[in-house]
């Protein structure tokens, strides 16, 4: 089979990897706190929104689907997102409650994959994350339909109504959903320039699920 000369593999990789000990030895006993430490650690060496996650879902049909979701927070038990409850992304947890996510850094080669479920938080939880967003984003999140846009121009004129029919408080719409994933698997990667990567992987304890264990896997 003929390959087409597309100039893919001339693209260089690992350009920004640094030959720094990965430091397997020191990882903690539970991930999530690590995994924020790395997203702050790829903010300060200039990594784009950091907290953008992706985060794939499979229907009943087989089909999987995938989006970029921007992460609000991170807690010993669990990864935030929130989105209006007709969302696709809603409606495919509801069907399927189980996930998996995935972080990438390019400015230091490293990748985080989570597997596990996600689940409504709750009305209070919503309400309380839809509170702390900024106001461009709240009064976003009421321009949300479901089905097609006929016209481009209808979501600046409906973003300037709400502006002003809101130029205080935006009130939380009650279609506004936060979810959290659990975790049963988290997987640390981080490149090494020589192609010899390093990897620890995190999995639940079925038999205490308040702990973990995790070791080093090949690369």
């Amino acid at each position: 089979m003929r390959r087409c000369a597309t100039g893919l593999r001339s693209i260089p990789v690992f350009t920004s990897v640094e030959a720094a000990a990965f430091g397997e030895n020191e990882f903690p006993d539970t991930p999530l706190p690590l995994v924020t430490e790395w997203i702050l650690a790829a903010a300060a060496a200039g990594q784009l929104e950091p907290h953008a996650m992706s985060l794939c879902m499979v229907g009943p049909s087989g089909i999987p689907s995938s989006r970029i979701l921007i992460v609000k927070d991170i807690d010993d038990g669990y990864v935030h997102s929130a989105t209006p409850a007709d969302s696709r992304k809603v409606l495919g947890i509801a069907e399927n409650p189980h996930v998996s996510a995935h972080f990438h850094w390019t400015s230091v080669g490293r990748q985080v994959r989570i597997v596990g479920t996600a689940a409504d938080r709750g009305r209070t939880a919503s309400e309380g994350d839809f509170a702390e967003r900024g106001r461009g984003s709240r009064l976003a999140a009421h321009l949300h339909r479901p089905g097609p846009l006929a016209d481009r121009q209808e979501v600046p004129a409906a973003f300037e109504r709400l502006g002003a029919a809101h130029p205080d408080e935006v009130p939380c719409p009650p279609s506004w959903t936060l979810h959290a994933i659990t975790p049963t698997e988290v997987e640390f990667w981080q490149a090494s320039i020589d192609r010899v990567h390093h990897r620890v992987l995190y999995r639940r304890d079925e038999a205490r699920q308040s702990a973990w264990r995790h070791g080093l896997l090949w690369p």
